[in-house]
């Protein structure tokens, strides 16, 4: 049984012919005023590429688009990318599903895999580079259904200040500072702070955060640059798991009902990150770069929270605390060769990595207890059980080249290759509440490919068609899901096949298409049958179409947006009885069709005002099974913005969300914790430039 297709995308389908950029940019590069487009992206293939050549789908968020809707979070900015949905990430992570595969691990920070579980603030963001489909040849482990990276601001040769003060619904107050100096001809710094505080719609949720990243750019030479910077973040906020279900639907209830104990769920998570790069041109046909990034991670949360239908006018609620201490490692060299042969030009990437992650996470947990659903809160909660305490030291090597061939004008070739080794200590010592003191050593070995053709009939519009592929090791997102039974078991595997054509419609306006299958075989999932044990199961399958505008249409009115279908299914029966989960079975949490679409009108040089729609039809709370299966109905969600141009350093803002008011449920976790969408809330921001 699937949900049926959300037909209000149809309306869409006439703005594709009109569509616009889709592009990325180089790190320095953002988007000329008033346009949403980009057409260079380094991150695709890690060279300066046109968007053009790039053969798979990659959608763009530029500051510009980033101020314009005010997302000042990587949660929010990702709603207006379809084919990416949310997972609610147990009220205390961000976490996403990209063509059918949840992840919260796939997240990258200037090419660097930032991967432990907190909520990511975008103060300090230049854009964000969302590449769909399998791309292990260039980002190693995971990235099986796409990867997601966030590009940060660096320190430039000119002088700059720029202030931002918010204050909102809820009582959200934010304040930012983006300074850049030039301190000499050849040392450049930037120093980005946030502070940020709110309530919430939802009774005794509040927030606070708080962080601040200095950056400096300094050249060696002519010809040899070097970066380096460092970055504090604090996030403390109280967890939300949404609300649980009563007859296979989202339960009926007032939007600010907390179902669970608030101020027994608390979360705060603690980042502290060091970089440093160097770049040197040895002439131009050859560079190489090389960037080391370490980052510290402590977080701990608690969750009393739903954990069972509302039945008989009761819920059961469970209750537990989590803690995690990790400590991640990257070097990374990459070298770029352009050169020619025989008349045939390349672009040649060779690089490695290094890594090690140190990961230690432990969990406590608590009496389960049944509650009156008028009063779903519980009393005298505490965390008196050691259930679950995993170690992990994993170190990683990794080569891979790609080249990039061009034949000539029409004529393209994008092949590529990664070898990744993986050894991991791994330490079980207790799992479900018994100490079990297990201890694995673990090797993997993982090749990675990518080859994909780009056919360019003229300058304007291109066809491609591609293969790739990736892997994800038995230790999982998280570097904790190895377990006796899946130790010596061979890594997860995801291959993604792709075509499509991209159109430059004009200067300012692009539009892609693109067609894919996913598959994802070796998959561990938690057994239907027994949830203490994970099976190895082949598998899944998402088959589906992304349409993607970005640019401008006229002198005046801007688009950015796109559409997704999807048909994401299971492959092979997994579990038995009242447990299975049948071939055919629809992936929960993915709807078959969701759509964005952003409209942003120049009425002079002083007032712009915006439009905006998303829209998602309806899914299921997760995969169901032959007993158990919540649905969660299709929505659509307008929002909306005015701009003024007080003078030339300052700027005005209003931005509304879920204008109409609407009541949906924006993303789920299992059958019982659904995330309630926001309810109207607005936004006033000054921009002040000094």
């Amino acid at each position: 049984m699937k949900p049926n297709f959300f037909t209000p995308w149809l309306i869409f389908l006439p703005f594709v012919t009109q569509a616009g950029d889709l592009g990325l940019s180089e790190i320095d590069v953002t988007a000329p005023k008033g346009i949403y487009q980009s057409e260079f992206s380094s991150t695709a293939t890690k060279t300066n590429t046109s968007i053009m050549d790039v053969p798979q789908t990659v959608n763009v968020i530029n500051q510009k688009q980033l101020q314009d809707q005010q997302a000042t979070d990587l949660g929010k900015a990702i709603t207006y990318v379809p084919g990416v949905d949310l997972d609610q990430g147990e009220g205390n992570r961000d976490a996403f599903i990209i063509r059918g595969n949840k992840t919260t691990a796939d997240i990258f920070m200037d090419g660097i895999k930032d991967d432990a579980e907190y909520y990511r603030d975008l103060y300090n963001i230049e854009k964000i580079d969302v590449l769909m489909g399998a791309n292990g040849i260039l980002f190693g482990k995971g990235g099986g259904g796409g990867i997601i990276n966030r590009v940060s601001k660096q320190a430039m040769f000119e002088d700059f200040n720029r202030a931002t003060i918010q204050f909102g619904s809820f009582d959200s107050k934010r304040t930012t500072f983006d300074i850049n100096q030039t301190i000499t001809d050849r040392l450049a710094m930037r120093i980005n702070i946030m502070g940020e505080k709110s309530d919430a719609f939802v009774s005794g949720v509040e927030y606070e955060k708080q962080a601040i990243n200095p950056v400096f750019t300094f050249l060696l030479d002519d010809k040899t640059t070097l970066k380096f910077g460092r970055e504090y973040f604090h996030d403390q906020r109280i967890g939300y798991r949404g609300i649980p279900s009563q007859n296979g639907r989202p339960y009926n209830s007032n939007r600010d009902q907390y179902f669970g104990f608030a101020s027994k769920s608390p979360n705060e998570v603690s980042v502290n990150s060091s970089f440093f790069s160097i770049e040197h041109n040895f002439s131009d046909a050859v560079s190489i770069k090389n960037m080391t990034r370490f980052t510290d991670y402590d977080k701990y949360y608690s969750n009393v929270y739903a954990n069972g239908a509302v039945s008989n006018d009761t819920l059961k609620l469970s209750a537990y605390y989590d803690a995690t201490q990790r400590q991640n490692f990257f070097n990374q060299t990459d070298v770029v060769w352009t050169f020619d042969t025989a008349g045939i030009n390349h672009t040649l990437l060779t690089g490695f990595e290094i890594g090690n992650q140190q990961n230690r996470r432990y969990r406590l947990t608590g009496n389960d207890q049944t509650v009156s659903i008028q009063s779903p809160y519980g009393s005298d909660w505490s965390y008196n059980i050691y259930y679950r305490d995993k170690k992990a030291d994993i170190r990683s090597n990794s080569v891979y080249i790609q080249d990039q061939i061009k034949f000539d004008e029409k004529h393209q070739v994008v092949v590529g290759i990664r070898h990744d080794a993986y050894e991991t200590d791994f330490n079980l010592v207790a799992d479900d509440g018994a100490l079990v003191g297990d201890k694995f050593k673990i090797n993997d070995d993982m090749f990675s490919t990518r080859l994909g053709y780009i056919y360019k009939s003229d300058t304007n519009i291109s066809y491609y068609a591609s293969y790739s592929n990736s892997f994800q090791p038995r230790n999982g997102d998280q570097l904790d899901a190895v377990t006796s039974s899946n130790a010596n078991e061979d890594p997860e595997k995801f291959i993604n096949y792709e075509v499509g054509a991209k159109w430059q419609l004009n200067n300012n306006l692009f539009a892609s298409l693109a067609f894919y299958q996913l598959e994802r075989e070796r998959m561990q999932i938690t057994d239907p049958s027994n949830v203490n044990n994970k099976i190895i199961v082949d598998g899944q399958r998402t088959r589906g179409m992304e349409i993607n505008i970005n640019g401008r249409v006229t002198d005046k009115y801007s688009v950015v947006g796109g559409i997704n279908l999807t048909d994401a299914e299971i492959t092979k029966d997994q579990g038995t009885g009242g447990n299975l989960i049948s071939k055919g079975t629809a992936l929960g949490n993915v709807a078959n069709v969701s759509f964005s679409l952003w409209n942003l009108y120049d009425i002079d040089d002083r007032w712009s005002l915006a439009l905006g729609a998303i829209g998602r039809g309806q899914m299921y709370a997760a995969t169901p099974t032959t007993n158990t299966s919540v649905t969660i109905p299709g929505w659509i969600r307008f929002d909306a913005g005015a701009y003024a141009k007080i003078d030339d350093k300052t700027k005005l803002q209003f931005n509304i969300e879920n204008i109409l008011d609407k009541t949906y449920y924006s993303a789920a976790h299992n059958v019982n914790n659904i995330m309630v969408g926001m309810p109207v809330n607005a936004k006033v921001t000054v921009i002040r430039d000094f």
